[in-house]
């Protein structure tokens, strides 16, 4: 199946795919130690048949990759910070840092500095662990932070990204504005988010999705998005909808999960936390369809004057 296929892969069609992966997570167990068969490859991360279910945070990099828990993975984050042109003698921010496999993913490409930030306070911990492991403690920097409160050094940084981090930020104006000032001068800003659909109404699919959040998510529209990038002195270069690339990497990561042969040695008594993603990612794909829910990339440069300081 190609990636057009999947883009344009109908309701039914895509309701299909959900439905095998449930199936398949409610057959019985695997045998203890059972191989892939002929033709199929080894997982990147091999489930153990026995043991204690797998937490949200697995099942999400079994997606995605190791350290990634949103929708895209290595190769997608160094498409994002190509315009960036990153060298080592650079530092730039990750406003949504997660477990920290994109600061490794750009450390290790470029030797760029990269400071992470996180709302919880576990995943800064756990990605700060994984960076220590992996060799990157002088090139990663990651914390918890406070996205309503924080404050950041006046025109430090070289570039950002902020990958899902402002959607459930109340005050996004605030949040823009000291990213505006971290940053120097013409430092580019890559932001990617879910916005609300310019006719969205109150439509049960939007409902859905936002009871599946952890933080209730306060939506802007691209619109509103695109009016305060001006009215803070950035210049907004593009913003466009990319919600069918989006929709589009979380079927085909759920595609290859079903096809890799992982399944076969996660046992039935496993599966709970698996299942839980299926009908989070079910809800993301429906609310996307639904037109009620939107995917935003914007990219913005930083104001060459800085305004006072954020309050």
């Amino acid at each position: 199946m190609t990636d057009r296929a999947i883009t344009k892969r109908p309701v039914a069609r895509r309701q299909s795919l959900f439905a095998r992966l449930r199936s398949r997570l409610s057959r019985r167990p695997a045998e203890r130690g059972q191989a892939p068969g002929p033709g199929v490859a080894a997982p990147a991360a091999v489930i153990r048949p026995v043991g204690p279910p797998p937490d949200a945070l697995t099942v999400r990099q079994w997606l995605y990759g190791p350290g990634f828990i949103i929708p895209g993975d290595a190769d997608y984050v160094l498409e994002l910070v190509e315009p960036f042109h990153l060298d080592p003698s650079m530092t730039m921010l990750d406003m949504a840092c997660g477990l920290g496999g994109a600061a490794r993913t750009i450390s290790r490409e470029f030797k760029t500095y990269v400071t992470g930030f996180d709302r919880d306070a576990d995943l800064a911990r756990r990605g700060t662990e994984i960076s220590l492991a992996q060799g990157f403690a002088r090139h990663n920097q990651l914390s918890a932070y406070d996205p309503e409160t924080f404050e950041l050094r006046t025109g430090f940084y070289d570039h950002a990204i902020s990958r899902e981090a402002t959607y459930s930020v109340a005050q996004k104006e605030r949040f823009l504005r000291v990213l505006n000032q971290a940053m120097k001068p013409m430092g580019q800003l890559v932001l990617t988010d879910f916005v609300r659909g310019e006719e969205a109404g109150e439509q049960p699919e939007l409902e859905a999705w936002a009871a599946t959040q952890r933080y209730k998510p306060q939506l802007w529209t691209a619109a509103q998005y695109a009016d305060c990038f001006k009215s803070l002195g950035f210049d907004l270069r593009i913003a466009t909808d990319v919600t069918a690339e989006y929709r589009r990497t979380i079927l085909l990561a759920w595609k290859n999960f079903l096809e890799r042969g992982e399944l076969r040695h996660l046992r039935s008594s496993q599966a709970g936390p698996v299942i839980d993603e299926v009908e989070h990612s079910l809800r993301t794909v429906a609310a996307l369809e639904s037109g009620a829910l939107k995917f935003y990339y914007f990219v913005a440069l930083a104001a060459r004057r800085r305004g006072p300081s954020a309050g």
